[in-house]
This record gives structure tokens, sequence and C-alpha cells, in this order.
């Protein structure tokens, strides 16, 4: 969020308008959330009703009045000719939706779930065959989604939308610089050599420095590690890697571009920026519109802040992090699944129809709120691809819709460590305030990970049987990998190393 502003006179603070906006969009977002539970509630004696825990937001509510029109124009009717049952949201953080599932009173659908987290408590549906049979399936959809949707070879949600995010650029900017926009693809050698040329002349004549190549990009410190081979767990998933050299070079790397090249504000300079909070991107968005980044990390749902802004159009283009041999972004999705004590669960399922159909995928397309769940709808859409009267968006849309298909992977989450963080941002932290050195840092970070894995099989009677062959099973991989030889596809849980060493040609 955007640092306090002090009130020094009359004129309002930039927090008094930051708290007005707020005001209003909530107040907006209450009248429409309002209207269609009014409407819910007054078709409810006559016709059923299910839940979706998914927040309150103008958003939802669209796609929820959509939905109803969806299930008429489709012949999901009633006998009066209006929708054969209703959607009605409620809001709930994902602690809160977990334990309301654990004691039986979650939502028919819960949204925002973290499979790998949620499917072992044993609270969501299995929807495997019905995926499969109705196309639903991560194979005709995103391939690497398989990752965030399934659980022990079994699918349990379907994406509300997707994103693999990269470097979204300002390439007006470099243009009035006299450059072009970065390449598609680049080495971290050729980030800095670009990056070196691009703010010595955005800086040149000013009394210190006030444009940076990029904002601040710690995410990418992943994709880069996962470029030289490394990742934070091992195949099984029973023990973190974060002291792999891949991790020590990628965070030097990083420290060199913003601490020594200063390619990349440090944390001081980016406490200094003043910007709108609301943004999706936070700071980094109007930071990037008024020309004082090149580069931010975003998606193409960036764009839900930059087709609001009341400045006028920036042309963009999207490339990938800077990265050595192995090309790969974060693939990420917001996933909807089916509470498995839900008490219409046939109702359910046709929800989750409509989010692979073309209604639903058009909202997301026109709207710019991330990939489609169902690309069908984008890969030859030409309204996808180059949106009429916004033709400045440039290959925004294309690359990341063709990248989250072909290079894009999943974090790797371990059923043995419950927590989302990967300590790999806590490790530049500590860094970057002169706390350790790089290899001190994810040492630390590596043994935090290590012990909550110890504590949570310990704690879990059910894991550890599981855990227990899952280290056996490390065992021989590790052999295997010593000796030069190929592993079997089978023996290995992480999404990363699949297609790391499918792609070497490494698997049997």
């Amino acid at each position: 969020m955007p640092p306090m502003t002090r009130f020094t006179g009359t004129r309002p603070s930039n927090s008094d308008t930051h708290m007005k906006k707020i005001f209003l969009i909530i107040a907006s977002v209450l009248i429409a959330a309002s209207a269609v539970t009014v409407w819910t509630r007054k078709e409810s004696s006559d016709r059923p009703s299910i839940v979706w825990t998914a927040g309150l937001s103008q958003d939802r509510v669209e796609q929820v009045e959509l939905f109803h029109r969806w299930l008429v124009e489709n012949g999901y009717t009633a006998e009066d000719g209006g929708p054969l049952f209703t959607v009605r949201l409620e809001s709930a953080g994902n602690q809160s939706v977990l334990i309301q599932a654990v004691s039986g009173m979650a939502g028919d659908l819960i949204d925002h779930v973290p499979v790998k987290r949620f499917a072992p408590m044993g609270v969501l549906e299995d929807i495997t065959e019905f995926a499969r049979e109705n196309g639903l399936d991560p194979g005709s959809n995103y391939g690497a989604a398989r990752g965030l949707l399934m659980y022990n070879g079994r699918q349990y949600a379907y994406p509300c939308n997707l994103a693999a995010v990269a470097l979204v650029c300002n390439a007006d900017l470099f243009r009035r610089y006299g450059m072009e926009p970065p390449p598609e693809e680049w080495t971290p050698e050729e980030f800095e050599r670009i990056g070196l040329e691009f703010t010595r002349r955005a800086n040149a004549g000013r009394a210190r420095q006030e444009v940076f190549f990029a904002g601040a990009i710690p995410r990418m410190l992943l994709p880069l590690a996962r470029s030289m081979g490394g990742d934070v767990f091992n195949e099984t998933l029973t023990a973190p890697r974060l002291t792999d050299e891949a991790f020590v070079r990628a965070l030097k790397l990083y420290l060199r571009w913003v601490a020594e090249l200063h390619l990349i504000p440090d944390a001081a300079e980016i406490a200094s920026e003043s910007a709108d909070g609301s943004s999706v991107n936070g700071q980094a968005t109007p930071q990037l519109v008024a020309g004082r980044y090149g580069m931010i990390v975003s998606g193409r749902y960036v764009n839900m802040d930059l087709r609001r802004f009341r400045k006028g159009p920036v042309a963009l283009s999207f490339s990938q992090f800077p990265e050595y041999g192995f090309k790969n972004l974060i693939l990420s999705s917001r996933n909807t699944a089916i509470y498995r004590g839900a008490k219409e669960k046939r109702y359910a399922e046709i929800f989750l129809l409509y989010l692979a159909g073309k209604e639903y995928n058009e909202l997301i397309i026109n709207g710019s709120d991330g990939l489609p769940p169902n690309p069908k709808w984008a890969a030859d859409n030409p309204d996808y691809h180059t949106p009429p009267g916004r033709e400045y968006e440039g290959n925004l849309h294309t690359n990341e819709l063709r990248w989250a298909r072909t290079i894009a992977i999943p974090e790797s989450f371990s059923p043995y460590y419950p927590l989302a963080d990967n300590r790999i941002e806590d490790a530049y932290n500590r860094v970057a305030n002169n706390l350790c050195t790089p290899e001190k840092a994810l040492e630390i970070a590596d043994r935090s990970i290590a012990h909550s894995i110890r504590e949570t099989v310990e704690g879990t009677p059910s894991l550890r049987e599981r855990y227990r062959r899952a280290c056996e099973l490390q065992k021989k991989i590790d052999e295997r990998k010593a000796a030069g030889r190929k592993i079997p596809a089978a023996w290995i849980s992480n999404p990363f190393h699949l297609k790391y060493y499918g792609d070497a040609g490494k698997l049997e």
C-alpha cells in the first residue's frame, strides 16, 4: 500500500483521497451485491440455491449475474422459464473456509482453493471423471495446470482464471529514449547490458536517478534459479533444496542489479514513491505509466489498471524474465472446487461447465482478467490477441497465452509443508538488510522449511507412511542421478522436475 502522507494544511491528503476512492469502490460493490442477494432471496422460495464462497467484488457479482442468464440460455430452466437454481455469493478467507469445511459448514462451491492444501484434508469433491468427460481436465486446457488442480493423480478443482506473469514493458518509454523494447527472450547478461544503457539515457541530465530499468521483481528469483536447474523442493517434495548453487547464483545476480548497478530500486527508493495503492499491482502499475519504471512484473491483468487510468494509453510489450538455458515462467490459477459436503453437487457441476463455456471465458477475455480458464476461446480468437481499439497492448495477450501453454510451470507445493511461503524473498530481504550473506540466508530459509516439514509429518499420522515411502523413493532417485541413469517419471511428484528432466531426455 502507498506510504502515509502527513496532513499539513487544508488540502486533503493523498491518504484522504485514497480512502474516498476505497469507500466508493466498497459502496458500489455492496450495492451490487445487495441487489444480487435481494434477487436471490426473492427467487429462493421458487427455486433452490447454492453458495459460492468467492468474496464480494464487482467482478464476482457480474459473473453470478451472467451465470443466471447462461442457465436460461442453455436450457437449465425451471417450469416458470427462469433459472433452474441460483448462486449466492459469500465471503470468507482461506483459513476460515478450511475451518468451515472441516466442520461441515462450507459453501457448495469454494473459490481461491489451494488444492494441495485442501485435498489432503478430504474436504473437496473428486471431479476427475466429470472433468475428463466434459473437457475440464488439464490435458484439454493448460497441461501444466495439473499441478494446481490435482492431488495424488485426481482432479479437485477447475480454474476461474490463470496467469503466467513476466515483464510488462512500457514500450513508449523505451522509444522515448531511442531504444526498442526488450526482446521476448534474453539472458541475464543481456538484461544487464540493455538495462545499463536504458538507465544511462533515461537519467541523463538529472541530479539523481529517477528512472529505473524495472520495478522490484524478487518474484523472478525462482524462475531464474529454475533456468539453472534448481527448485525449492526435491523430486519427491520431501525436502527443500534452497541451498542449491542455482539459488545462490540467482540471489547474487538480483542483488547486483539492485545494490550495485541500480537497475532496480531498493527498499528505501520504493518507500519514497507515492502511488495509487488500489492498483492490482500495488504501486508498480502507476510507476510504469509515469515513466519511473521501464517494466514491472505482471500479466495481461495489468490492463485492469491501465484501462481505467486517466492518462492516455501506454504501448506495451511482454518479455520473459532474464534466464539461462531452461526457459520457464510460474503458472498460477484462481480455482473453484466443489465442497465434498455440498447438498446439490449436480448444480455445482453445472457451474463448473459455465466456467469452461464461451460466455464466461469471453467475460474474462474482454475484461483482461488474467488468462481464460478454457484456452480454446482465446487461441484462434483475434479479439483476444488484439482487442479492438487496443492495438497498443502489443504482444502481451498472445505471449502470455503461448507461454502459459508451453513453458509455464506451477510452483512446487509439498503436502508435507503446509505454508505457502517458499522463503526465497525472506532470504533476499536478509541479505538486502545486511544481516547475512546469500549463502547463509538461503541456509536459514532451507532449515526453516525442513523444520516445518518434520513438525508437520510428526504431527499428522496420516502423512507418516506416505512420507516414509517418498523418502525411500528419493534415495533411489538420488542413486540414479549419481549414476547418470534415467529416472522413471512415476517416481517424481515435483512438476518442475518432471518438465525439466523430460525436456532434457532424462526420464524413462
